[in-house]
């Protein structure tokens, strides 16, 4: 049956779990939960949106073992205005030359 969380692919279950963008971009340690109870799972320093991190055996039982649990990151912004992160980001002149859609131009 479908599950609000959790999607099975084979043995394997799939999660999208949101992240602020603070523990995206500085890493983190955060609560994940799993079809067998919440684990800690460590998000690293610089993850992206997309980024799949892997917890080995979480998955479904299987003869020898169990698959994992395969959880891909979704960077959430604030959902009501923050002024002191729309100020920093104004301000922030590093960010302004990176273009994450140079590999797109014709």
């Amino acid at each position: 049956m479908p599950h609000r969380f959790f999607t099975r692919v084979g043995d394997d279950i799939h999660l999208e779990l949101p992240v602020t963008l603070a523990e995206a971009f500085l890493g983190s340690h955060v609560k994940v939960p799993t079809p067998t109870g919440t684990v800690m799972l460590k998000v690293p320093k610089g993850s992206n949106t997309g980024s799949v991190l892997r917890l080995k055996g979480k998955g479904v039982p299987r003869q020898g073992g169990h698959g994992d649990e395969l959880v891909k990151l979704k960077v959430m912004l604030p959902s009501e205005p923050n002024p002191e992160l729309e100020t920093f980001l104004s301000n922030w002149t590093a960010g302004k030359s990176y273009d994450p859609r140079k590999d797109m131009q014709p």
